[in-house]
Order: C-alpha cells, then structure tokens, then sequence
C-alpha cells in the first residue's frame, strides 16, 4: 500500500517525537511548580502513549493528517482548537472511568498547553517548509499521452503535492488538456540524459502514447544508472492519486505489476474478524434497529427492510438487506441510477442515507459470508452487464467479496452514472492491489469520519 509516502512518515514520526518530548517537558515542569519528588516512568510511558492515541485520533477525524492539501490559516487554526477539544473530551471520558490510563489532573493541563504550543509551531514551520520549491522532488515526463496531462494536472491541482515538473520531454500537441502549462525541454529525446542532469531532475515519467521506433532505451537506462528513478507513466499516477486509471490500461500492466495477492491467511483473517464484529454489532445495535424500524413504519407505507438480488465475489449472486429508504413504487419504470436529492427518499430514508443506518442490516450478509465489512459495494446484475460492455476491466472488481465500505466509498461520492462508475473502478482496483489488513483498518477509521461529518452519501 502507497498510502503512506515517505513524506508522510517523517511528518508523522516528527510529530510523534514532539508529543513525546512535551509530555517529558510538561512531567518535569509540573514536578517543579507542584514540588513533588517523581513521577513513575512505568505510569508516564502508559499516560504519554494513551495521550498521543488520543490526540491522533482527533488530529486524524479533522484532517489535519492530510498533508498534501494546503488550506486557509484560519481554517487551519481552527480544526486544530477542535481537535484539542475533541481531545480533552476523551481525557475527561478516560479520567472518570480508567483514571489510570491519563495523566493526573494537576499535569495534564501542563501537557495540554505545551503540546498545543509544539504541534502548532511545528506544523506552522512545516507549512512555510513546503511553500519552498527547492522541497519538492523534481519531475520530467518523458512523452505527450494523455496520461501525462492527467499528471500535470494531479499535480498542480495540489499545492503540496512534493512534486515539481520541470518540463516535459517530446512533442506538445496544442490544446492537451492538463498540459498547456507545462515547460516543454525538448523534442528530441537523444538529449534526455544531458537535460535531466541540467535539471537536477529526481525522476522521470515515462509516457509515450507511442513507443515503436521512439522509445528512447539507451537515454532512459544512463538516467536509471545515475540514480534517477525511472516510472511508467500509470504507476506514477496510481501513487499520485490512489487509483489506478483504467483509460487505455494494458492487461500485461496488470498482469506483470507487483500485487493483487489475496493471501489465505488474510481472507480467513477478514472472514473470522468479519463474523465475529457483525455477530456483536447486531446485537448491540438491537435496540437502534428497533427505532429505525419503527421511523420507517411510522414514516411511509411499506416493509421495513429493502431485500434485493445483488453480484459479490466471482459475481454470485446473493440477497443484500438494507433498511428501506425510498418509497415502495421508486422503480416502477425500471432500474434508474440514484441522483443528488433523489425525490425517491423519503424523510426517514434521507436521514438513514446520510447517517448510513440504512446499512446496519448488511451486518447479517457480513455473518453469512456473502460481503465483508470492507471491499467493492455490491452491484446489482442489471447494472453490471451495462458496465461490463462500457468500461475495460469492470468484471475485475469482482475477485474479492463486496463490502459495505470501501476504498472508492471514503474517495469519490455515491455512483450515480456510467463516469462515476469507471471513476470508482479505479479506486476499486487500487484497493484489490494493496488488499491488506492495515488498509482495511483505514478505510474503517475514513468510514467513520465519513459517517460523523455526513459526506459522501446520497
């Protein structure tokens, strides 16, 4: 999984070693001012760790972990007093029923100012770092696909992407959409060593529409040799955006590219942890699903459950259960994609969509095997044989079971046309790529952030 650049990681680790070193710092002043001897070690390890969990987790629920997007000081400012005070929410819940696991009241104010102090500074220091191009890594793109206009554009799309194009090598057809203002070096690629290392150039992308007869072999392997990482154009920007872009896509890319392993050990993994989460989430949302159903009886005629025939892995089919959120008669017409302010819904099913407890029901499909908690959405087979003919590689998304939350849910809006659903692909097969654990855990904690701000639903 590309998740997580080196860039990310030093961020993190940087920040990390501040809250460690303002805990030590807050411990001893407190020592001072309070008079007292000592403080356990044994305790402040536990205190110090359980504050930086915390503390993440509310820096992560704000998105002040997205550090490739660069946004207004003031807004800046203020996610990060919210998530201070979401942060002393937690210590005020850990302190009354686990005293043991935080700090001690006359330290914490300590440490809560201190940090506060650091990780503003230090993020304030971080964000002046990167408005410096001499930062960024510096790119060359080698050819005029249209795979290179999309590049360009993921990257000035991003004031803190960490990429910078010097140039582009090749031929500028005029008009190339992401493109136009992009400094083209030359056409001639027998000068591609000579210009990458006038340019200081870190990497190159390489992507040429057309390659019999142009590829430049010999230039590409001296930059290769002198360091320069050397990337096809589609790995580049499956690490730039997380996705991997179906448009003109060779199968040999997929079937050569490192990946797609769906190792035994993690599919019984996701199996046993699936049925054993959705067995106790069903009962503890018991009395939940008690009101919902009620609101729905309540608020339209009808059944309370929305039961329909869906695809899952290898494309069998299965019976999804949802809460009902639409009126009865909604595809009396036939199948119809759902749309922005779907007049379908009702009042109930709006909330329920927003709030996804229309989805608590699929729990039941998780203990049966049919979905898992995190994979592509299920699809119903009507739709799939009009995806399948007009857009490459759709039949793909079908090796893994489905989920109720995925990679492309917590990326890109609910589908509601042929586009949005080439556009989920892409998240999709990135997902079945890096098929993990660890990512799994990633889209749950997105999902949730996702849930608590309503975004994403329709």
């Amino acid at each position: 999984m590309r998740q997580f650049s080196l860039r990310t990681i030093t961020f993190f680790l940087i920040e990390l070693s501040l809250f460690v070193a303002g805990g030590l710092l807050s411990v001893y002043s407190g020592i001072y001012w309070l008079g007292s001897d000592s403080y356990d070690l044994q305790l402040f390890v536990s205190h110090i760790i359980s504050f930086a969990v915390f503390y993440h987790f509310s820096l992560f629920y704000f998105d002040l972990y997205d550090i490739k997007t660069r946004v207004p000081f003031s807004v800046y400012s203020l996610r990060l007093v919210q998530a201070t005070g979401l942060q002393c929410l937690f210590l005020a819940f850990f302190s009354y029923f686990l005293p043991r696991l935080v700090f001690p009241s006359p330290y914490i104010y300590y440490i809560l100012l201190v940090d506060f102090l650091l990780i503003f500074g230090w993020r304030v220091f971080y964000d002046w770092l990167t408005r410096h191009d001499r930062f960024n890594e510096l790119i060359m793109i080698v050819g005029n696909s249209p795979v290179a206009g999309k590049i360009c554009e993921g990257i000035s799309g991003r004031k803190n992407s960490g990429y910078q194009i010097v140039g582009i090598m090749g031929e500028l057809k005029e008009g190339r959409n992401g493109c136009d203002g992009c400094k083209l070096l030359s056409p001639d690629y027998s000068k591609l060593y000579s210009i990458a290392l006038a340019e200081n150039v870190n990497r190159i992308i390489v992507s040429m529409g057309q390659r019999r007869g142009l590829f430049p072999a010999a230039e590409l392997l001296r930059c290769k040799m002198a360091g320069i990482i050397v990337m096809e154009d589609v790995d580049f920007y499956e690490q730039l955006e997380g996705k991997i872009l179906v448009d003109n896509l060779r199968p040999s890319w997929l079937i050569f590219t490192p990946g797609f392993r769906k190792p035994r050990q993690t599919r019984m993994f996701k199996r046993s942890i699936g049925m054993i989460l959705a067995g106790a989430a069903l009962l503890l949302a018991a009395p939940v699903m008690m009101l919902v159903a009620l609101a729905i009886k309540i608020d339209s005629p009808g059944p309370v459950f929305f039961v329909q025939e869906r695809l899952g892995e290898d494309e069998k089919s299965f019976l999804l259960f949802k809460f009902r959120s639409m009126c009865t008669d909604a595809e009396k017409d036939g199948p119809v994609w759902a749309t922005e302010d779907d007049d379908r819904v009702t009042r109930v099913g709006n909330f329920l969509r927003k709030t996804r407890l229309d989805e608590i029901p699929q729990l039941i499909n998780i203990f049966k095997g049919d979905m898992s908690f995190v994979g592509p959405r299920p699809e119903r087979k009507y739709f799939v044989d009009q995806l399948k003919k007009e857009i490459p590689f759709y039949d793909q998304r079908f090796s893994v079971k489905p989920g109720v939350t995925g990679w492309a849910q917590v990326r890109f809006p609910y589908g509601a046309s042929v586009e949005d659903a080439k556009e989920k692909l892409q998240y999709e097969l990135y997902y079945i790529k890096y098929l993990s654990p660890v990512f799994d855990l990633l889209i749950i904690l997105e999902t949730i952030k996702v849930v608590l701000f309503g975004r994403g639903s329709r």
